[in-house]
């Protein structure tokens, strides 16, 4: 098992099977609410990303996801061309039309990859019911982050806090 990346401070990481991906939180699995909200996350990936989880599971000190390697590479080691802002832009808001009024709620490049013309999404760790204008809110200020101003110079003829999803 190879680690790929670890975040400390929110007590999870993952790891690099040889034919999947493991994501741990070191977390009594007894606690509230993770415990509680494991099997309804569970049953939204499988609707909104079938297939993607194959096996998942509990330790005395941790509960783990195992997920489907998705090839691709991430959408943060490309160019940050005009078309590429558009074609992660348009990607994500038919993404948030397509899950409405659930949404993945983490649209940093680092969660995109991208295999020929598939964009595909990961990490949907933040799942869930949200406020339309919340969402774009997010979405814009998560892009905004990724591609800096460019990104509203870029998207400007669209009205980046107002888009209807």
């Amino acid at each position: 098992m190879e680690l790929i990346k670890e975040n400390k401070e929110k007590k999870r990481a993952v790891y690099k099977l040889a034919d999947r991906y493991r994501k741990v939180w070191y977390v009594n699995p007894d606690s509230a609410p993770f415990a509680e909200t494991l099997a309804e996350h569970l049953e939204l990936l499988d609707q909104f990303v079938p297939g993607y989880v194959l096996d998942y599971g509990y330790t005395t000190e941790s509960i783990y996801v195992d997920y489907k390697m998705i090839p691709g590479t991430l959408a943060s080691k490309f160019p940050h061309t005009e078309d590429f802002i558009k074609k992660i832009y348009n990607f994500c808001l038919d993404n948030i039309n397509k899950t409405s009024p659930y949404a993945h709620g983490d649209w940093v490049l680092s969660n995109m990859l991208i295999d020929g013309d598939n964009i595909t999404l990961i990490d949907w760790d933040n799942l869930g019911i949200y406020d339309a204008k919340d969402v774009l809110e997010k979405l814009n200020t998560d892009l905004r982050s990724s591609f800096g101003p460019k990104f509203d110079e870029v998207i400007q003829g669209k009205d980046n806090d107002s888009t209807s999803i």
